[in-house]
């Protein structure tokens, strides 16, 4: 479908379906639905200093890239097919997903702010949109379905439990979340700098389970091990059942990013299966062209 067509249908159907008031819509939205098959506990998707990837991963960079992700470019600079998510949408009831994406411009559909973003044509790995909701949104390169850019809106961190609830005695402000984040004896953080990401501004940190929290819960956590002890982060106010947890070796990039009316977007760049530097570089060049549409502010 050509992209101006791809943007009305996309504008007409958040109009037809998300209410002009942001929390009833987002509970029109996300209600009734399955849990999706690509992320973790409690949802499908519930998915220091960034590696630039210019020219090397075009040059001699491309060829880790290729062996670990299964992919590589063509001569002439376009993208062989490759293996992306195992299923085009990962939620039926919702197919709001793009699915494969060819290089170029894409807009998400229903994740508030809107999300514009491009795909290189000379990107060393395909790429895929699994996930598309007013709450949570996925942006795949080939690769585990596991290792990802996630996109979740209004989350607010969560009680050390086997079933976790708001931690009412923390704010949602990105500058709260980080500190939060910083003083947590189960991570281990890197410095926080200031970041703009997509018009919005915040912070970013790298996190990783410190290895000191210990609490094992009964494992339905998605691709964690039994007997893992995996550490509670935040749960989506406007994301559905998004619930997200770190644990084992699993690294993430988290941009925090305040919302200027209120609220926060955050984007997850989460290595659970990759190496964690790889997946930095294959994800930079999209997360550099990713902006938030203005008028959802």
């Amino acid at each position: 479908m050509p992209i101006d067509d791809r943007l009305r249908d996309g504008l007409r159907r958040i109009a037809d379906e998300v209410d002009p008031d942001l929390e009833r819509g987002f509970e029109r939205a996300t209600s009734a639905r399955a849990p999706s098959p690509v992320r973790r506990a409690g949802t499908a998707l519930a998915y220091a200093g960034a590696a630039l990837l210019g020219i090397a991963v075009i040059g001699l960079g491309a060829s880790s890239l290729v062996d670990r992700f299964g992919t590589s470019p063509t001569p002439g600079g376009s993208v062989e097919s490759a293996s992306p998510s195992a299923n085009v949408c990962s939620d039926p009831q919702l197919p709001t997903c793009a699915g494969p994406l060819e290089p170029g411009a894409h807009r998400s559909e229903l994740f508030i702010p809107p999300i514009g973003y491009y795909i290189p044509l000379d990107s060393p790995v395909a790429w895929d949109n699994p996930e598309d909701r007013p709450g949570t949104f996925t942006l795949h390169p080939a690769g585990p379905d596991t290792d990802a850019i996630f996109f979740f809106r209004d989350v607010r961190v969560l009680t050390e439990v086997c079933n976790p609830v708001f931690d009412v005695a923390v704010g949602n402000t990105a500058a709260e979340i980080a500190a939060w984040m910083e003083g947590n004896p189960g991570l281990i953080t890197t410095a926080v700098l200031p970041a703009t990401q997509g018009g919005l501004r915040g912070v970013v940190l790298d996190i990783a389970a410190s290895g000191t929290y210990t609490t094992v819960c009964p494992n339905d956590r998605g691709p964690y091990p039994e007997g893992l002890p995996i550490l509670p982060l935040f749960a989506g106010a406007g994301s559905g059942d998004l619930t997200w947890f770190v644990g084992g070796d699993e690294r993430i990039r988290l941009y925090l990013l305040d919302m200027p009316g209120g609220g926060n977007v955050v984007i997850g760049i989460d290595a659970i299966n990759t190496d964690f530097e790889t997946l930095l570089e294959v994800t930079q060049r999209v997360l550099d062209g990713i902006t938030f549409d203005r008028n959802y502010y």
